[in-house]
């Protein structure tokens, strides 16, 4: 017999369906809304948590996962504090590889369960690593070449004014895609248990 879904699996979800496509809606407008970016990021974070109780906050997998979402977190924070232009890349550099490396590795745990979960691991996972392998093939390519505009995140190191908007937004859509997924999964399935 299924146990029921408990009231954090609950909130967790509403959270993540709520804040991440938000963050995603508030990030079109740029750096006019960054408090509000921030504020949204702040309901993922718990919407974050809840999951990784969920999944068993014990587990290495899990673990790792938060352990990166702290420093996509400190770089959040720092994307929208930082007032010289260079801090604010190396920040959403390190934001751009946390968050994907974080999706990463929960997509890999939530491979460990059975049905929906299992294939939304799978999905995760994949979409999570070709980015990230993306974002390292962009920094290969800097200078010759642009890859989703992953590239102008490397160039604008160099030159803090190139423009990093789109690079940022395809993160963000695939942070609120991810977190879309998960927030059916926790309304929807116990990922407590393991097979």
């Amino acid at each position: 017999m299924p146990q029921p879904i408990s009231r954090n699996a609950r909130t967790g979800a509403i959270a993540l369906a709520l804040f991440a496509p938000l963050h995603w809606v508030v990030s079109l407008a740029g750096g006019q809304l960054a408090p509000t970016a921030f504020a949204c990021w702040l309901g993922i974070s718990f919407g974050i948590l809840c999951l990784c109780e969920e999944l068993g906050a014990s587990k290495p997998l899990n673990r790792v996962g938060l352990v990166l979402f702290g420093a996509a977190f400190c770089a959040r924070l720092l994307m929208t504090v930082a007032l010289e232009p260079t801090l604010h890349v190396r920040a959403q550099l390190l934001f751009a590889f946390a968050v994907m490396g974080a999706l990463l590795f929960w997509s890999v745990a939530l491979m460990h369960r059975a049905e929906a979960p299992r294939v939304a691991g799978i999905l995760g996972g994949a979409i999570a690593g070709s980015t990230l392998g993306v974002i390292l093939m962009a920094h290969l390519l800097v200078g010759t070449a642009t890859i989703w505009g992953f590239g102008a995140l490397f160039a604008a190191l160099s030159m803090p004014a190139r423009d990093t908007h789109d690079a940022m937004l395809i993160i963000d859509a695939i942070l609120a895609l991810w977190a879309l997924v998960i927030s059916a999964l926790l309304w929807r399935h116990n990922l407590r248990t393991t097979p």
